[in-house]
């Protein structure tokens, strides 16, 4: 029986189609980093209770999503990993975002971005006690990665808040998440 030249090459081919296929859908990589800027020494951590948030953008870009989403994360969060007696204000300074670009996202990859200053200072004398720079980003491809990505004010919230709590306060915003419900 003949069989035509094309349908053997394309059958050479299917596997390479569908590894290209999977990879089109599934690649993903996140980075998180903590560093300060004034640290806080062990004592003065352990006092931390945050009872104001305040969340500046110094971006070129207005993000109002971005605002609200950080704010509302970091006051849900603060209470379960700053557990101390001593009242603090959290003032965070968005220093860069970058959100994604979907079509780039699926065929090239891309990356979404969150960085910022996080700086605790005390209510009564207004004295900075610490401050930190907290760097979130995840970089996906394919169909599933700009499925993924496509909250990003929330996801890069959530994940500069739970880095924030694990790298000063060395609690885990999850578990202690979890244990709640």
């Amino acid at each position: 029986m003949f069989t035509p030249a094309f349908s053997r090459s394309a059958a050479r081919r299917l596997p390479a189609l569908f590894c290209a296929a999977a990879l089109l859908g599934l690649s993903a990589c996140a980075s998180s980093d903590v560093s300060s800027i004034k640290a806080a020494s062990e004592d003065e951590i352990q006092g931390i209770r945050v009872s104001e948030v305040t969340v500046t953008l110094a971006t070129p870009k207005p993000n109002d999503i971005l605002q609200a989403a950080l704010k509302d994360e970091l006051e849900s969060a603060m209470p379960l990993c700053a557990t101390g007696s001593v009242d603090h204000r959290l003032d965070v300074i968005v220093t860069d975002f970058e959100s994604q670009h979907v079509g780039k996202a699926i065929f090239l990859g891309d990356e979404i971005e969150l960085e910022g200053r996080a700086e605790f200072t005390e209510l009564a004398g207004g004295q900075q006690t610490g401050a930190y720079f907290v760097e979130n980003s995840f970089a996906w491809g394919g169909f599933i990665g700009a499925a993924m990505m496509s909250d990003a004010e929330a996801s890069l919230s959530k994940g500069f808040a739970e880095q924030l709590c694990k790298k000063v306060f060395d609690k885990d915003l999850v578990q202690l998440r979890k244990s709640q419900s």
